[in-house]
Protein backbone atom coordinates (compact mmCIF):
# COMPACT_ATOMS: atom_id res chain seq x y z
CA UNK A 1 0.00 0.00 0.00
CA UNK A 2 0.82 3.37 -1.30
CA UNK A 3 1.86 5.39 1.79
CA UNK A 4 1.68 9.69 1.60
CA UNK A 5 3.03 12.40 3.60
CA UNK A 6 0.24 14.13 4.09
CA UNK A 7 -1.81 11.30 5.36
CA UNK A 8 1.07 10.86 7.76
CA UNK A 9 1.42 14.25 9.41
CA UNK A 10 -2.58 14.17 9.51
CA UNK A 11 -2.19 11.11 11.73
CA UNK A 12 0.49 12.55 13.21
CA UNK A 13 -1.21 15.48 14.06
CA UNK A 14 -4.25 13.70 15.29
CA UNK A 15 -1.88 12.07 17.82
CA UNK A 16 -0.47 15.47 18.79
CA UNK A 17 -4.14 16.56 20.07
CA UNK A 18 -5.13 13.65 21.94
CA UNK A 19 -1.16 14.18 23.52
CA UNK A 20 -2.13 17.54 24.30
CA UNK A 21 -5.56 16.65 25.54
CA UNK A 22 -3.93 13.94 27.88
CA UNK A 23 -1.45 16.06 29.57
CA UNK A 24 -3.59 19.23 30.36
CA UNK A 25 -5.95 16.01 31.62
CA UNK A 26 -2.54 15.16 33.46
CA UNK A 27 -1.91 18.11 34.89
CA UNK A 28 -5.24 19.29 35.52
CA UNK A 29 -5.51 22.30 33.31
CA UNK A 30 -8.93 23.05 33.28
CA UNK A 31 -8.92 25.59 30.49
CA UNK A 32 -7.90 24.01 26.78
CA UNK A 33 -7.25 27.45 24.35
CA UNK A 34 -7.39 26.52 20.78
CA UNK A 35 -4.01 26.06 18.96
CA UNK A 36 -4.96 29.48 17.37
CA UNK A 37 -5.85 30.98 20.63
CA UNK A 38 -2.48 29.97 22.12
CA UNK A 39 -0.49 31.07 19.63
CA UNK A 40 -1.95 34.48 19.70
CA UNK A 41 -1.61 34.31 23.70
CA UNK A 42 1.71 33.28 23.20
CA UNK A 43 2.40 36.33 20.65
CA UNK A 44 0.86 39.04 22.64
CA UNK A 45 3.07 37.79 26.08
CA UNK A 46 5.97 38.31 23.79
CA UNK A 47 4.89 41.30 22.07
CA UNK A 48 3.94 42.93 25.57
CA UNK A 49 4.26 46.96 25.82
CA UNK A 50 3.86 46.90 22.09
CA UNK A 51 0.05 48.05 20.90
CA UNK A 52 -1.23 44.78 19.00
CA UNK A 53 -4.38 45.77 16.96
CA UNK A 54 -6.75 42.48 15.35
CA UNK A 55 -5.18 43.80 11.96
CA UNK A 56 -1.52 42.99 13.50
CA UNK A 57 -2.82 39.35 14.41
CA UNK A 58 -4.85 38.75 10.51
CA UNK A 59 -1.20 39.54 9.01
CA UNK A 60 1.17 37.21 11.67
CA UNK A 61 -1.01 34.70 11.49
CA UNK A 62 -1.90 34.81 7.74
CA UNK A 63 -5.46 34.41 8.52
CA UNK A 64 -8.85 36.07 7.50
CA UNK A 65 -10.70 39.15 9.12
CA UNK A 66 -13.25 36.75 9.71
CA UNK A 67 -11.16 34.03 11.08
CA UNK A 68 -9.28 36.25 14.16
CA UNK A 69 -12.70 38.60 14.52
CA UNK A 70 -14.59 34.87 16.06
CA UNK A 71 -11.04 33.82 17.64
CA UNK A 72 -10.85 37.34 19.53
CA UNK A 73 -14.46 37.16 20.32
CA UNK A 74 -14.64 34.20 22.24
CA UNK A 75 -11.36 34.56 23.45
CA UNK A 76 -13.20 38.27 24.91
CA UNK A 77 -15.87 36.14 25.90
CA UNK A 78 -13.63 33.90 28.32
CA UNK A 79 -11.66 36.70 29.30
CA UNK A 80 -8.40 35.52 28.23
CA UNK A 81 -8.08 39.01 26.46
CA UNK A 82 -9.25 42.66 26.79
CA UNK A 83 -9.98 45.00 23.93
CA UNK A 84 -8.79 48.35 25.42
CA UNK A 85 -9.18 51.84 23.21
CA UNK A 86 -5.95 52.89 21.68
CA UNK A 87 -3.78 55.95 23.23
CA UNK A 88 -3.85 57.28 19.51
CA UNK A 89 -6.60 56.51 17.70
CA UNK A 90 -10.06 55.60 19.99
CA UNK A 91 -11.61 53.78 16.91
CA UNK A 92 -8.90 51.10 17.56
CA UNK A 93 -9.19 48.80 20.28
CA UNK A 94 -5.78 47.42 21.04
CA UNK A 95 -5.39 43.48 22.72
CA UNK A 96 -4.04 42.82 26.05
CA UNK A 97 -3.68 40.07 28.33
CA UNK A 98 -5.18 39.79 31.58
CA UNK A 99 -3.25 37.82 34.22
CA UNK A 100 -5.23 34.74 33.82
CA UNK A 101 -4.00 34.93 30.24
CA UNK A 102 -0.49 34.99 31.47
CA UNK A 103 -0.94 31.97 33.84
CA UNK A 104 -2.86 30.21 30.88
CA UNK A 105 0.23 30.99 28.91
CA UNK A 106 3.04 29.11 31.27
CA UNK A 107 0.72 26.37 31.30
CA UNK A 108 -0.11 25.81 27.66
CA UNK A 109 4.35 26.59 27.87
CA UNK A 110 4.51 23.10 30.35
CA UNK A 111 2.30 21.42 28.21
CA UNK A 112 3.89 22.03 24.73
CA UNK A 113 7.59 21.05 26.32
CA UNK A 114 6.25 18.22 27.76
CA UNK A 115 4.89 17.26 23.96
CA UNK A 116 8.38 18.22 22.80
CA UNK A 117 9.83 15.72 25.12
CA UNK A 118 7.36 12.79 24.44
CA UNK A 119 7.89 13.31 20.35
CA UNK A 120 11.64 13.01 20.60
CA UNK A 121 11.95 10.51 22.71
CA UNK A 122 14.17 7.65 21.53
CA UNK A 123 15.54 9.70 18.38
CA UNK A 124 18.71 11.35 18.20
CA UNK A 125 19.93 14.65 17.42
CA UNK A 126 20.98 13.58 14.05
CA UNK A 127 17.76 12.07 13.40
CA UNK A 128 16.04 15.15 14.43
CA UNK A 129 18.24 17.53 12.29
CA UNK A 130 17.24 15.40 9.34
CA UNK A 131 13.79 15.50 10.58
CA UNK A 132 13.79 19.18 10.89
CA UNK A 133 15.80 19.81 7.01
CA UNK A 134 13.14 17.44 4.88
CA UNK A 135 10.20 19.64 6.58
CA UNK A 136 11.88 22.60 5.92
CA UNK A 137 12.53 21.59 2.23
CA UNK A 138 8.61 19.76 2.39
CA UNK A 139 7.41 23.75 3.45
CA UNK A 140 9.72 25.07 0.91
CA UNK A 141 8.28 23.22 -1.89
CA UNK A 142 4.77 23.88 -0.76
CA UNK A 143 5.28 27.62 -0.90
CA UNK A 144 7.02 27.26 -4.27
CA UNK A 145 4.36 24.68 -5.68
CA UNK A 146 6.85 23.92 -7.79
CA UNK A 147 5.59 22.74 -11.21
CA UNK A 148 2.25 23.90 -10.61
CA UNK A 149 0.62 27.44 -10.18
CA UNK A 150 1.94 30.16 -7.73
CA UNK A 151 0.65 30.73 -4.55
CA UNK A 152 0.19 33.72 -2.27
Amino acid sequence: MERYVANELKKLDVEIGKRIFAITKEKKIKFHPSPLQAKIIKYLVENEGKEIYQKDLEEVFGVSKATISGVLLTMEKNKTIKRIASKSDARQKRIVLPERSKEIYKEVKETFKTLNEDLIKNISKDELERFYKTIEKMRNNIRNNEGGIKTL
